[in-house]
């Protein structure tokens, strides 16, 4: 099951799960409601608690059982000290309050941080698209604002937050995708190693 606030970013995770995931991948589900995580620190539990609640539904409705929960959130900061505090604070709400495997999917700063790590993904998307060389050697989780840097420096037509599930269904698609991708982005890492960690 997949929650988070943007549908794009669901979708997102919906195509880069099952490429992540160790083994057969369990169908993948997302909760409609746009649900908060991030700028809720402070109030997490009952934020967590709908999320639980959703889920069961979710799977009483689809009349399987709940392998586990991806939640996403935008850090909408950079991937730095803080980014460990509130990626533990997180993590910690979600094992307490869900009846099965969490991942949490923190993004550090945006979605497009972790596409940018798939660059051959996004000429396959549109033609005129190339991502610059040095982009695809910087620390992506250190980028202060990946969606303005892709508007600006990618190419035409302009990139749009609801291109970036084609992306990641080019790089799936095309086998770019991996725990460890040629990009660098600790965030995307860290979401990867929880994923492959799941109890099944």
């Amino acid at each position: 099951m997949v929650a988070g606030e943007s549908r794009n970013d669901r979708a997102v995770l919906k195509k880069l799960i099952p490429a992540l995931y160790p083994g057969a991948c369990p169908r993948v589900e997302e909760i409609n409601d746009e649900i908060k995580l991030a700028a809720a620190i402070n109030q997490l539990s009952p934020r967590v608690e709908v999320i639980r609640k959703r889920a069961l539904a979710k799977a009483r409705d689809c009349r399987a059982d709940l392998a586990g929960v991806v939640v996403h959130a935008d850090l909408d900061s950079v991937a730095d000290e803080s980014y460990d505090r509130v990626r533990e604070r997180v993590t910690a709400q979600l094992r307490r309050g869900l009846p099965c495997n969490s991942a949490l999917a923190l993004a550090a700063v945006e979605m497009e941080a972790w596409l940018m790590q798939f660059p051959d993904a996004f000429p396959k998307v549109k033609p005129g698209w190339a991502m610059r060389a040095e982009d695809c050697r910087k620390d992506l989780a250190l980028l202060p604002n990946p969606k303005e840097h892709l508007k600006k420096h990618l190419g035409k037509p302009l990139y749009l937050e609801s291109h970036s599930p084609l992306i990641m269904e080019a790089a799936v698609r095309h086998g770019h995708v991996s725990a460890r991708p040629s990009g660098n982005n600790r965030s995307f890492r860290d979401f990867a190693d929880e994923l492959a960690g799941w109890k099944k």
